[in-house]
């Protein structure tokens, strides 16, 4: 796997992680600076407490070669005391440091998140954009380890600098100059021989935390389709393929372990040349007559004390190269963290402008396209009949998706009415990324009206979706307009094909995305029951013992796809939008109950904009427009008013038996027979298909 050139311990290294703690520390008056400041403050009683402990064994040298029983009690009972002293600030230090990074971790993920769960951002990073590998592991696995890492090497990144600065002072007054220039001599050869070890590791480690999200992603696909994996039988191909994922994160992660043990042989060899190079440096001012005034307990005192402190400054110097080791292993975490926090701002400030919001109407907003006009599009003449908009009989004018009293309104005039919500106005889309250049829908003029349902037909692949997708804000428009009426948003509702569930009871699957102790919506329990029974879901309530109690177990896992679609509609009552957007909402519910959930709708008052393929939905509509996926094509029909109940008086559509309400066999294949299909957009062979297929479902 290709590692990106700029996963190195470099400038671009230290800049990320620099503004990395921007985020880990908000402001100066939080908790998290505030538990720094007392690891600073930690950290150096715990190395003074370190000095007077590692003077120690000097102290106890010169009483007992004095042999002065008095000066040694004391001594001992004062070492004693710094010995707990330090034993505790050790602990506290520990405790701190980690309450830092659980500070930390909940700083950065929180951040992420009103990123990543913002402006759809997760939708364009996982279906749209996918320049950047697991996004989910990054925020999860990658922040854990970076601030784990980090942890177990800040209290030295505090008090190595002004430790290394006293330590390097003492020396040279104990030693003279050859003291501190020793030990840098061997912290510089330690630091060249670490540095030239250390790139690789960092490649390597980005390419196992990669490797590790690959295998983690293939066992999620196991998990969340089981049962599709149960009905194919014998998994033996998903054992194969998982079992190569994890010999790609075994053999990198030895790869690693083969890369690092040229370090560990660097960082302990030097650790312990340390040892012997303070008394290398000890010797030159003893050999030299230097101390040929003291005493043998005073020479011995001074021999320990400066042991302790060469020792000791190696120990701080040798920290710094540990530190090198372990700044290694975070790089890669590092940039793969910042990448996407990067890849998050850059959404933000990049994003598509708002809603233009400066329309001389008030009561609309409108989202510009990105003007990518093709050359065909050029010089074509306004009374030329264009090859995707269909005229003949049956098929009616694009304008026509209005109410009747309004018909005559063209929507390119770009003025909406009283009673419309949407308004589309030359409104062309392509795929994001698309090289083909093809369209999925060309110059579309529609209105969507609130008093006329609106249901969308067409083969697979044809932008049935996409549509929709544009509507949601989740794709720009290649050209045209869309126009809004104003805190439309507010009123909007989408169904999809496979419901979202979160965690959490049943009162708050119903209630989403609104928690219901937050939420406007006042629905006693006897109506939200109503609700379910409406929907065939009373047995739900048993099985989860009611709206208020969380279940154990995970609703995808619970609940079959009809299920979850007729939940979703519940979930539609209860919220009364203005308009609801149903894709495909009711493909695993049968005819009977899918009558039933668009009758109350109607009852409701609910605008509906649907995508099906079942001829049966077109009673509930009164326009139908139909995408034929070549080039962009669509046409736009009425639904005479005896195929469609929107016309019928609502209690007694309510009322309607299911018998009454569902078409018969015989009517319905003579309304099929009868349609008419214009062949210069649709070809024969999708029109036989679709309404062969629609005609079986329901025969």
């Amino acid at each position: 796997m290709a590692v990106d050139p700029g996963y190195n311990l470099n400038w671009l290294f230290f800049k990320r992680f620099a503004r990395l703690h921007g985020v880990m520390y908000p402001r100066l008056l939080s908790l998290n600076f505030g538990l720094f400041l007392l690891l600073v403050a930690c950290s150096g009683l715990e190395q003074f407490l370190a000095y007077r402990t590692g003077i120690i064994a000097g102290q106890f040298f010169k009483e007992l070669g004095d042999r002065d029983l008095e000066s040694f009690k004391m001594t001992a009972i004062v070492n004693i005391l710094i010995v707990l002293a330090i034993s505790v600030t050790l602990s506290i230090r520990v405790l701190i440091t980690k309450s830092l990074t659980v500070a930390w971790r909940r700083s950065i993920c929180k951040y992420f998140h009103n990123l990543y769960l913002a402006d759809f951002n997760y939708y364009r990073l996982n279906v749209v954009d996918r320049s950047l590998d697991n996004p989910d592991q990054r925020i999860t696995a990658d922040v854990s380890s970076l601030l784990e890492a980090y942890s177990s090497i800040i209290y030295k990144l505090i008090v190595t600098p002004f430790t290394v600065a006293y330590y390097t002072y003492d020396a040279f007054t104990r030693a003279g100059w050859i003291g501190p220039t020793g030990m840098f001599l061997l912290f510089l050869v330690s630091t060249v021989v670490n540095k030239m070890l250390m790139k690789p590791v960092i490649n390597t480690t980005v390419n196992l935390e990669k490797r590790e999200g690959d295998f983690r992603f293939k066992h999620i696909m196991v998990r969340s389709n089981a049962e599709s994996l149960a009905f194919h039988g014998d998994p033996h191909i998903e054992n194969k393929k998982v079992n190569e994922k994890l010999n790609d994160v075994c053999s990198t992660q030895q790869h690693l372990y083969y890369r690092n043990f040229g370090i560990d042989v660097s960082v302990n060899t030097f650790s312990y040349l340390g040892a012997i190079a303070s008394y290398l440096v000890i010797a030159v001012p003893i050999f030299t007559g230097v101390y040929d005034d003291k005493t043998g307990s005073e020479l011995s005192q001074a021999i320990s004390e400066n042991a302790f402190v060469c020792i000791y400054l190696i120990s701080q110097l040798g920290n710094l190269v540990q530190i090198t080791g372990i700044v290694a292993s975070m790089a890669g975490s590092t940039h793969r963290v910042c990448e996407l926090r990067e890849k998050l701002e850059q959404y933000k400030n990049n994003r598509n402008p708002p809603p233009n919001q400066t329309n001389d109407n008030p009561n609309y907003v409108v989202v510009h396209g990105e003007n990518k006009k093709r050359d065909y599009d050029i010089n074509e003449k306004s009374d030329e009949k264009k090859p995707w908009q269909n005229s003949g009989k049956g098929v009616m004018s694009p304008y026509s998706a209005h109410s009747k009293s309004s018909s005559t309104k063209n929507p390119t005039d770009g003025a909406m009415e009283s009673d419309d919500l949407i308004l589309l106005n030359g409104f062309s889309l392509e795929p994001p990324s698309n090289s083909s250049g093809a369209f999925l829908i060309r110059n579309l003029d529609l209105v969507i009206n609130k008093n006329r349902n609106l249901l969308i037909m067409g083969p697979s692949s044809s932008g049935k979706s996409s549509l929709l997708r544009a509507l949601r804000g989740l794709w720009i428009p290649s050209d045209g307009t869309i126009q809004f009426k104003r805190n439309l948003h507010e009123s909007l509702f989408f169904l999809p094909q496979k419901p979202f569930f979160t965690n959490g009871t049943l009162r708050e699957q119903i209630f989403y995305p609104n928690l219901p102790s937050y939420s406007s919506l006042t629905w006693d329990d006897g109506d939200i029951k109503r609700l379910l029974q409406v929907a065939d879901l009373t047995g739900l309530l048993d099985r989860c013992n009611g709206l208020d109690f969380e279940p154990s177990w995970n609703w995808y896992d619970v609940l079959s796809p009809g299920e979850a679609q007729r939940l979703a509609f519940v979930r539609l009552f209860v919220h009364q939008p203005v308009l609801a957007v149903l894709d495909e909402a009711t493909s695993a519910i049968s005819q009977g109950v899918e009558t039933k959930l668009y009758t109350e709708c109607l009852n409701m008052g609910i605008c509906l904009l649907s995508v099906g393929h079942r001829e049966t939905l077109k009673q509930f509509h009164s326009q139908v427009l139909t995408l034929t996926g070549l080039n962009g094509g669509w046409k736009l029909e009425e639904i005479p008013k005896n195929k469609n109940m929107k016309h019928l008086n609502p209690t007694e559509t309510l009322e309607m038996p299911l018998k009454e309400s569902l078409p018969s066999k015989d009517s319905l294949v003579s309304n099929l027979s009868n349609q008419t299909v214009d062949n210069d957009n649709v070809s024969s062979d999708n029109s036989s298909l679709c309404n062969d297929s629609s005609t079986k479902s329901l025969i």
